[in-house]
């Protein structure tokens, strides 16, 4: 997807989607202050009781969640009240592993299997922005649950590769790290800079990945190869292990299931997707579309490449498409070029009930640094919408336009431009903005409030409140950020 960013003074002619659309897209919020402050008391007074008797109520967790995940597939359409039990049901459970770290293992395999069974009972359920929601309250909630957990156990006890369930495939496949990786498969990742956290939690559903890759595997060669588009070149195929060398806080394979009556009819669709796109880009690499116009393939962004490889083997991916509609966040992409708000959000594939999780990657060691980038993009968002923006000093414009015009030749001459094609001087001011001067100066406060919140506590900040001490943290540092960070209106 685009890069984030805002630009101050400009009024930019956009197509925005319209107010019934926006209404039955809006921004989704969990509303569980309750839930969590629960969970938080919680953890404190299971820290206090034996292993015993905490490893007794995970078993009693475990009857009542495997009574649950037992009734999801009678119901053809989501059972609401069952999916908010079990998405609650991962956060306590997650409490427990918290408090006891040997119970961390037994934590992932609860919130594994119960998002297995829900992803597997939806294949029958109507794709619509209820059943979404109720998904998204699952997956992405287990995993947040997990990564709490995770972070007050000191990062340790789980393994760096989770294999989450085995999905058959007739498309040719290499072994990654122990996974079998077909070819067709998704790639969907988070990458380690400030604006992949932006991309990530600027949706109206906040989550973790950023981008989407797919995966090729040569059945003669046994190559593998990611076919994707990047911000800085546009289309671009890349080895696995250089696919896996770029900073990445978390991967997730997705795989199109089984008896997915597309699959049924051509085994291999998925690799005949994958192969068509990758001989059209090796062919006639194309530039980034910032405007993320998804419906046109002249130019594409990371999902694109994904949605047009597929669909030009008749399968339409994208069951529901996230809008993107805060007021500030809207304000930002216009600025950047973007002329699409509803549109192919890389993480949205993680609901699509035509696809089944594979095999996740985590950077375990990053995690804390991942939880601080995505609490300071969630307070970055806050201030947009009271009317703030990136900047920086007008002085630098000048030599940003050279810059950009220099860009302009290096990628005639095949080099990587410095500013990338279809990014003005302007935008790239601001993403350096954000980058070099306003993400490290927040972060750099927040890691001190965040370590003696540990030191006084005895406990990491849950993520509810490392937002809270983002927001303490940016209001210590405004002032140093100068022109980095317009003031509020």
């Amino acid at each position: 997807m685009a890069l984030l960013v805002a630009s101050v003074g400009l009024s930019i002619p956009v197509d925005v989607p319209d107010s019934e659309d926006l209404g039955s897209r809006s921004v989704f919020r969990w509303d569980a202050d309750t839930l969590f402050a629960s969970l938080e008391a919680l953890f404190l007074e299971t820290r206090t009781v034996s292993f015993a008797e905490a490893e007794s109520a995970a078993r009693a967790m475990e009857a009542s969640g495997s009574a649950l995940r037992a009734e999801l597939s009678a119901h053809e359409t989501a059972p609401f009240d069952a999916l908010r039990s079990l998405a609650e049901a991962q956060f306590r459970y997650a409490v427990l592993g918290a408090a006891h770290p040997q119970l961390l293992d037994d934590a992932e395999a609860f919130v594994t299997a119960t998002r297995v069974a829900v992803m597997r009972a939806a294949a029958g359920w109507p794709s619509d922005r209820a059943t979404h929601e109720a998904l998204y309250r699952v997956v992405f909630g287990g995993r947040m649950a997990i990564e709490e957990a995770l972070v007050q156990a000191g990062g340790g006890g789980l393994a760096a590769v989770e294999i989450i369930e085995e999905i058959a495939s007739e498309a040719p496949y290499i072994d990654v790290q122990g996974v079998r990786v077909h070819s067709g498969d998704l790639l969907l990742s988070r990458g380690g800079a400030p604006t992949s956290a932006l991309i990530a939690r600027g949706s109206d559903f906040a989550n973790t990945f950023s981008h989407v890759g797919l995966a090729h595997v040569d059945p003669e060669t046994g190559r593998g190869t990611v076919v994707e588009s990047l911000i800085e070149s546009g289309s671009v195929l890349t080895t696995v292990d250089e696919y896996l060398a770029s900073k990445k806080h978390r991967i997730l394979v997705l795989r199109m299931r089984p008896d997915h009556p597309a699959l049924l009819a051509d085994p291999l669709l998925p690799h005949r997707a994958a192969t068509r796109m990758l001989d059209r880009l090796r062919a006639v690499p194309v530039p980034y579309d910032f405007a993320m116009r998804w419906q046109e393939d002249g130019s594409m962004f990371c999902s694109e490449v994904v949605y047009h490889a597929f669909r030009a083997e008749g399968a339409e991916l994208w069951s529901i498409r996230s809008a993107m509609t805060a007021a500030g966040l809207v304000r930002w992409l216009a600025s950047m070029g973007v002329r699409e708000f509803h549109t192919l959000v890389p993480s949205d594939l993680e609901y699509d009930a035509r696809f089944r999780a594979v095999a996740a990657w985590r950077d375990i060691p990053a995690l804390l640094e991942y939880r601080r980038d995505n609490a300071i993009t969630d307070v970055l968002l806050e201030e947009a919408d009271l009317g703030r923006d990136l900047g920086y000093p007008w002085y630098a414009l000048p030599m940003a336009r050279l810059l950009k015009g220099a860009s302009v030749v290096q990628g005639l001459t095949g080099r990587e431009p410095s500013i990338p094609r279809g990014m003005s001087a302007d935008a790239a001011l601001r993403v350096n903005a954000l980058v070099s001067r306003v993400n490290p100066t927040i972060k750099a406060e927040l890691a001190v409030r965040e370590e003696a919140f540990h030191r006084d506590n005895g406990y990491r900040a849950p993520y509810w409140t490392l937002v809270e001490l983002a927001r303490a943290s940016l209001a210590a540092v405004d002032a140093e950020l100068g022109e980095a960070l317009s003031p509020r209106e």
